[in-house]
Parts: C-alpha cells; sequence; structure tokens
C-alpha cells in the first residue's frame, strides 16, 4: 500500500464521520423545532381556553348582579352602592 491510499482511505473515514456528524444533527435539529412549535400550540390552546373561562365567568357574574339589582329596591341599590362601592381612604 502506498501512503496516497493510506492518507485516502483515512480522508474517506473521516469524511464519512463528518457525514454522520451532519446528518444526525439535522435531524436532531428537526425533532426539536417540531417538539418546540407542538409545545407552542398547546401553550396557546391553553392560553385561549383560560381567556375563554374567564370571560364566560365575567359575563356570568355580571349577568347575575344585573339580576340581583332587578329585584332590589331602589333604596336598597343605593345603600349597597354607598356601602361597597365607595373609595377607602
Amino acid at each position: 500500500m502506498t501512503l496516497e491510499m493510506i492518507l485516502g482511505a483515512i480522508g474517506l473515514v473521516v469524511a464519512a464521520i463528518a457525514g454522520a456528524f451532519g446528518i444526525g444533527h439535522s435531524r436532531g435539529t428537526s425533532k426539536a423545532e417540531a417538539a418546540a412549535d407542538k409545545q407552542r400550540t398547546e401553550e396557546n390552546a391553553a392560553a385561549v381556553e383560560a381567556v375563554s373561562n374567564r370571560r364566560v365567568e365575567a359575563t356570568k357574574g355580571a349577568s347575575d348582579v344585573q339580576q340581583t339589582v332587578n329585584h332590589m329596591s331602589d333604596d336598597d341599590v343605593d345603600r349597597e352602592l354607598r356601602e361597597n362601592f365607595t373609595r377607602k381612604t
């Protein structure tokens, strides 16, 4: 065997190893990006659901207050407002 053949074989082995690392890196990158996209989608869905739940709760609370006020006399409404909705200093 000549020196050129030995160096060529070593170069071929080094190139194969470098190619394997490159392929592994690109696969790992795409898997990580896919996992990050999935996590982002799940977080966005959870945030939308939480906002929707808060909106439903607020609407229900407002409806309950409106119904309560409609069933109270004017004097009772005035008293409630004075007691509960004045600034505390």
